[in-house]
């Protein structure tokens, strides 16, 4: 179930992206500090340290341990998150 939610994820941003709809992401410039910790890019982005697993999926890394590119991302809404959360979780 948790691969198929962040597949979930990631299609549901690409295709938001392919769709020219960016309005509907959160558009956001990652950090030197926030690459070093993607709990506090959480924090930041949706003002609670649990959505690291959404963090990771639009920085295209595969765990904690690993440092996020300092670059644009674009996550979901929270509303989708926790949608998507309900859906496969």
């Amino acid at each position: 179930m948790i691969s198929e939610y962040r597949n979930a994820i990631r299609d549901h941003i690409n295709r938001f992206i392919e769709q020219g709809k960016l309005n509907q992401l959160i558009v956001w410039d990652v950090q030197q500090d926030e690459a070093q910790d993607p709990t506090l890019l959480s924090l930041r982005v949706y003002g609670s340290r649990a959505y690291t697993d959404v963090i990771q999926v639009a920085c295209g890394t595969s765990g904690i341990w690993e440092k996020l590119p300092e670059k644009r991302i674009a996550v979901p809404l929270i509303a989708d998150v926790l949608k998507l959360r309900r859906e496969y979780l």
